[in-house]
């Protein structure tokens, strides 16, 4: 496959160029020249496929590289990805199962192994297209459980910080994934609710400082890949101009409709997110980090508003070990009463 960036659509790039650099010469994001597509044949034969080989499938497509499924279980483990039931006909997707416990050690492996070895990013293009890749595993999971099939979307809700990972699950929907809603949650730096509910985004705004600091974002970087997608190079030019005067960005009702096609936000307060840890674990025995219980309510918010009664599917980027005096306070136990949960 070929690559251009945000801001300039005429200079393509090869696969293994955008595995080296965050940002292209111009200073945009690197995305695909043209979206690779599945069948609906190829979206159903997920099920019978292995998570690690629907992983290796998708990245080849992505890298014009000959990775298989061992090589994806050499790189980042036999099971990278764990899926466990929680309340509310919701599935947890643990995407940490690494020895440092995060999806980011998962992005280093698979990237790597993509490169062959050489020197390169672990962020940009290559941490969403890990991102897609780790979707249409799960989904395969999905798909064969008879959870997830076309008449069937499950909505997916995430901590919306950095943006890439909400843009991995915007991809993987274009691309042919039953997903329904993407649900991004934020916790007091709600600037994307402003952005999607009133049409509005302030880009000079400065962050609170929270107990999730991951999320302690007021302008995703990542946000102007969404913007390139439902608005091309002009609204981006728009859209950093803005950025550069420190204004407020208000993208017109055409634009601010496609934003809004199936990207929802939610905002989640701090002592809620501390309730709702406590809650599931005394529920149903279920320790989550403070990023997991802020999607966990960020999803059950949007359902309570919207109706929706379908599935849905947290994606957990850290072990709750890594953040274990927040969680050990929002149960009331000491650290090393803690680890015997974990």
């Amino acid at each position: 496959m070929l690559y251009v960036t945000t801001r300039n659509n005429r200079d393509a790039y090869t696969a293994q160029r955008v595995l080296r650099e965050d940002r292209g010469p111009d200073g945009g994001l690197y995305v695909p020249f043209r979206a690779p597509g599945f069948t609906r044949e190829e979206i159903l034969s997920l099920g019978g496929k292995s998570f690690n080989q629907c992983v290796a499938d998708v990245l080849n497509r992505l890298f014009n590289t000959r990775l298989t499924a061992w090589d994806v279980e050499f790189a980042a483990g036999r099971c990278p990805v764990r899926l466990s039931n929680l309340p509310q006909k919701t599935i947890l997707a643990e995407c940490r199962h690494n020895p440092e416990g995060t999806f980011s050690a998962t992005v280093r492996a698979l990237t790597d192994a993509l490169r062959g070895g050489k020197p390169g990013t672990d962020g940009g293009w290559g941490k969403v297209a890990v991102g897609i890749a780790v979707l249409f595993g799960i989904f395969g999971e999905l798909i064969r459980d008879g959870i997830a099939d076309f008449e069937n979307t499950v909505d997916i809700s995430l901590v919306s910080g950095d943006f890439d990972l909400p843009m991995s699950a915007w991809y993987a929907r274009e691309w042919g994934l039953p997903i329904g809603s993407v649900v991004c949650c934020c916790n007091e730096n709600g600037n994307l609710w402003e952005l999607l509910h009133h049409g509005q985004l302030r880009t000079d705004a400065v962050s609170v400082k929270t107990d999730t600091p991951d999320a302690d974002v007021t302008v995703p970087a990542g946000l102007e890949r969404l913007i390139f997608a439902c608005g091309g190079i002009r609204e981006v030019e728009h859209y950093l101009e803005v950025c550069r005067r420190g204004g407020v960005y208000c993208p017109s009702d055409v634009l601010l409709s496609r934003l809004r096609e199936g990207m929802e936000v939610s905002v989640v307060g701090a002592r809620r997110t501390e309730t709702t840890v406590s809650t599931l674990f005394h529920s149903c025995g279920c320790v989550l980090s403070p990023y997991s219980a802020l999607a966990w309510a960020g999803v059950q918010d949007f359902r309570t508003m919207t109706g929706v009664s379908g599935h849905a599917l947290v994606l957990e980027e850290k072990s709750p070990a890594l953040d274990s005096e927040a969680v050990a306070g929002a149960l009331g136990v000491s650290a090393d009463a803690l680890n015997r949960y974990l």
